[in-house]
Formats: structure tokens, C-alpha cells, sequence
């Protein structure tokens, strides 16, 4: 995500004018007209520093933060963009980067303040749109930030990062306590919502501890029996109902998380076939129709916080592979 490449120090540096001094050739003059050798033999004379211009400077700066942040020393990388920025203010790709810096760092106020100024620099940046997007959101300021993504989504209709931040802030403005957020209907079509795919066929229900989901007949769902869960990986036919679910498995689930409000965060992501609480595993089952619905919300829904605690998510699919999550205490 940082915006500082080879192409843009090239261009900058052409910009600014910067140019290596080529060494200066006299032309040979006649033994008559040579100038009396002043040197002091035995001294070799030192040569003038080059002096680098403030764009020069700045992009030096910026390569520091740049490789910094992407070893994950935001702090690091804060100071080399703040510096890069004094030397030259004019360029909002450092905003960018510095803003990016600081939401990662959950100084999301600053991170608010560097993009604004990288839009003002450049009105309609895309990536200044996504970062202030990603800032307003982590100020829980969840109306504007999906209106700052719908905004992003009318430039690139085809961002997928762009279209899930803008899904979970609707959910996020959904469950949300904040009096100032405006509550949106629920299962509100969105131009922007991941495509659904075809209804299934048959029954898709919860998972068991496994993951993996258990498929009902009507006969044993009206008996309140179930098959048991295969202890190996599953095989499944290729009619078999269950391959068109993808089961998103939800952990510190607290009795405040109801089926409702589970369904109203998961839903912008693409339709749910069933959801399932286990309250006395402290997780939950939230069961997709479209294999990218569960994945985006997967991406996005990650240790996000609800109802005062932090989300854990695991992919249950057999085409999926996801590691264990971390609980939080």
C-alpha cells in the first residue's frame, strides 16, 4: 500500500532538475599561455560537496520510511516521512504513506488529518480516498467512512479492497452504538455488494466443532436428529447441498452477539444461507451461498470489534485452508 516506487523518484527528481555536476574540461592551451602553477606540491585538493536539493533529500527520506513500514516499524518510518515532508510539503503521495503509517499504529485521528491534506494536494486520489476511508473507520465514524468508500467505488468500481471496507462499514453502522451513526435498513441491496451466486439445492446448516458444516435431511431435521461429523477430511459428491455453502466460523461470540446482529454485520458480504450460536462454545457458524462472500468477509471481519469484543474468524470449507485463530482473553 505505500505509494513511493522507482517511477515516482525518477519523475521527481525530473521535476525538481536534479543533476550529477559534469566535470569541466579546459582546453588544452599552448606552452606559451600556462598559467603559473600555484599548488602546494604533495597536496591533493579537496573536492566541493555536492549539495542535494530538498527534493532530492526528501525522496532519500521517503526510501527510509518506505522500506521501514514495510518491515513493520511504523514509528520509524512516521519520523523519515514527517522529516521527507518538511522538505518538500507539496507532495501528497508522503501524506499518503505517513497516513497509512499512523492507522496502522491506530493514531487514527492523525491518519484522518495526513489524508485530507493528500486529497487537498490532489482532489480525488484514489489511495487518499482509501486511506481516509480506512481512518475514518477506525474512529468508528462508520457512515462517513462508507461514504468515503462509496465515493472510491464510483472511481473504481472493481476495487475489491475498496468494495469490502465499504460492506463492513455498513455492517459496522448497523450494530453500532453511536447515536450520530444513521441505521440503515437491514439487507439493503448495494450496487456495491459482492455478486450471490444460484440459490442451492437442499438444506445448509450449522457446522459442528470441526468446522465443517452437517447437511440435514427433512426427515431427521423433523426428528431433531443429525449425522454424525465425519472425523476425516470430508469428501463431497459434486451434487452433494453442502458445496454450496462456505461456512465462516465466528469465535468470542458473547451473549450480546445475538443471531440478529451476526446477520446484520455478515450480511453486506453476500447472502447467508443459515447462522448457528453455540453459546456454550462462545462461537458461531455464519453460512455463505458465495465462496467470495465468505472470503471478503473473512479479510475484513477480522478481529474486528463488536458489541465490545474482538471478532476471531475461521474459513471451514474444504477449499479453504485457514490457520487457527488467536481468542482474545
Amino acid at each position: 500500500e505505500l505509494d513511493l516506487s522507482c517511477t515516482f523518484i525518477s519523475k521527481a527528481r525530473q521535476k525538481a532538475g536534479v543533476k550529477l555536476p559534469v566535470p569541466s574540461k579546459e582546453p588544452v592551451s599552448g606552452m606559451g599561455s600556462r598559467e603559473p602553477d600555484t599548488r602546494v606540491p604533495g597536496k591533493v585538493p579537496n573536492p566541493k560537496p555536492l549539495v542535494a536539493s530538498a527534493v532530492e533529500q526528501s525522496l532519500v527520506l521517503a526510501g527510509r520510511g518506505n522500506e521501514a513500514a514495510q518491515h513493520g516499524r511504523y514509528a520509524e518510518a512516521i519520523k523519515a516521512f514527517t522529516q521527507a515532508v518538511g522538505l518538500n510539503p507539496g507532495e501528497h503521495r508522503l501524506f499518503g504513506n505517513r497516513s497509512l503509517c499512523y492507522e496502522r499504529l491506530q493514531r487514527y485521528e492523525e491518519a484522518l488529518q495526513d489524508a485530507l491534506e493528500s486529497l487537498r494536494l490532489q482532489p480525488g486520489w484514489p489511495k487518499g480516498l482509501f486511506r481516509k476511508g480506512k481512518a475514518l473507520r477506525g474512529l468508528k465514524r462508520y457512515t462517513e467512512a462508507s461514504d468515503t468508500f462509496a465515493e472510491l467505488l464510483q472511481l473504481d468500481g472493481a476495487d475489491e479492497e475498496a468494495s469490502a471496507q465499504f460492506a463492513a462499514c455498513q455492517a459496522l453502522q448497523r450494530v453500532s452504538p453511536c447515536s450520530q451513526c444513521t441505521q440503515l435498513p437491514p439487507h439493503k441491496p448495494s450496487p456495491y455488494s459482492l455478486p450471490v451466486a444460484e440459490q442451492p439445492r437442499g438444506s445448509c446448516q450449522d457446522g459442528d466443532s470441526s468446522g465443517f458444516i452437517t447437511v440435514r435431511s427433512s426427515k431427521s431435521q423433523r426428528r431433531g436428529q443429525q449425522q454424525p461429523a465425519s472425523t476425516g477430511p470430508p469428501v463431497l459428491p459434486p451434487t452433494h447441498p453442502a458445496r454450496d455453502c462456505f461456512p465462516l466460523w465466528v469465535g468470542n461470540v458473547t451473549p450480546r452477539i445475538s443471531k440478529e446482529v451476526l446477520e446484520d454485520t455478515f450480511s453486506p458480504f453476500g447472502e447467508i444461507r443459515s447462522i448457528r450460536r453455540l453459546p456454550g462454545r462462545r462461537c458461531a457458524f455464519v453460512n455463505f451461498t458465495h465462496k467470495k462472500a465468505a472470503e471478503a468477509a473473512f479479510k475484513t471481519m477480522q478481529d474486528a470489534e463488536l458489541e465490545g469484543t474482538h471478532l476471531a474468524l475461521q474459513l471451514k470449507h474444504p477449499s479453504h485452508a485457514t490457520p487457527a485463530p488467536q481468542r482474545h482473553p
